[in-house]
């Protein structure tokens, strides 16, 4: 047996991903604590609240690094069928770096204005590479978003022209199904990486003003509540289009499978056939109160609305 299959069994041990995140964990906040010490304006500040501060963004790197793995995992596991060229990628991947400037771009626009200022030199460039980290998180869960809208398009052109294959119900389950699980695993992480991340903004306004560093009129409750909204928009903006076609094309195939009879009504077990059909697909009534379709729109605005309330020492 090779080295690298020693590797790949040591790290299919959950303990040693357990450990080798510790270290990370570690290595992380002892990095930002040396950053902030050495660049220091305040000293007060580096030693009690920004090191909460870091804490949260220790946290918060880590789970994007888990998440980043999850992803590409992911990707790989696609079915052959919805694998991509080289050319798409490269594509995608370019227009979701410019979405990701925009981003941010149209975000420190909206903040060029404010009054406060961390005690720390050159603090905007760790926010920047944050920023990029949280971006690299994000990216397999968006560009699985997109992919998964390329196979609901392409399921609704055989839909509509299935030239006598008799397979295809089958195939066509198979990847709503598919979809639907893209649709939930994405939105979930996603949520999960700008949560965290607004809960950092969160957590730096707690810091400076708990430390005495800034007044809390410097840092209004309303930046942190406005990040939220604006990635929850984010959110809905990536998501609802992949959901609109996946849904669209669940429920035409459940008319295609178990067509209403014209004229007449359902009969009930006709009604009893559609209504499993339709839960299989996951596109039954329950999904508009799904709690976790809630939570992966919401959370964002969620946590910036949590971390307003939380008293402070200001």
């Amino acid at each position: 047996m090779s080295i690298k299959d020693d590797v790949r069994r040591w790290w299919a041990s959950p303990a040693a991903r357990a450990l080798v995140f510790v270290l990370l964990a570690v290595l992380v906040f002892y990095g930002l604590v040396l950053f902030a010490q050495l660049n220091s304006r305040d000293d007060a500040f580096v030693d009690h609240g920004f090191r909460l501060w870091a804490a949260m963004a220790t946290f918060s790197f880590t789970v994007w690094i888990a998440l980043l793995g999850r992803g590409i995992a992911a990707i790989r596991a696609f079915p052959t069928s919805w694998q991509r060229g080289r050319r798409w990628w490269l594509a995608s991947l370019a227009t979701y770096a410019v979405l990701m400037l925009a981003a941010t771009t149209l975000i420190r626009g909206v903040t060029r204005g404010n009054s406060f200022e961390v005690p720390i030199r050159h603090f905007p460039a760790l926010i920047s590479v944050l920023t990029a980290a949280g971006a690299a998180a994000a990216a397999p869960w968006v560009l699985s978003v997109w992919l998964a809208q390329e196979r609901a398009q392409k399921l609704a052109e055989q839909g509509t022209s299935q030239d006598g294959a008799a397979d295809f119900p089958a195939i066509a389950v198979t990847d709503v199904v598919a979809v639907w699980r893209v649709i939930e695993r994405s939105g979930l992480a996603l949520s999960l990486i700008v949560s965290t991340s607004t809960f950092n903004t969160g957590a730096l306004r707690l810091a400076l003003i708990g430390s005495d560093a800034i007044e809390p009129d410097d840092f209004p409750p309303v930046f942190v509540l406005g990040y939220g909204a604006f990635f929850a928009a984010v959110l809905v903006a990536i998501l609802l289009p992949l959901v609109l076609t996946w849904r669209t094309r669940a429920f035409a195939l459940v008319e295609q499978e178990l067509p209403a009879p014209d004229p007449g009504l359902l009969s009930e077990d006709l009604l009893a056939a559609r209504a499993r059909m339709e839960a299989q697909l996951h596109v039954d009534v329950r999904f508009l109160r799904n709690p976790m379709a809630i939570l992966s729109v919401l959370s964002p605005f969620a946590t910036a609305l949590i971390t307003t309330l939380v008293p402070n020492g200001g």
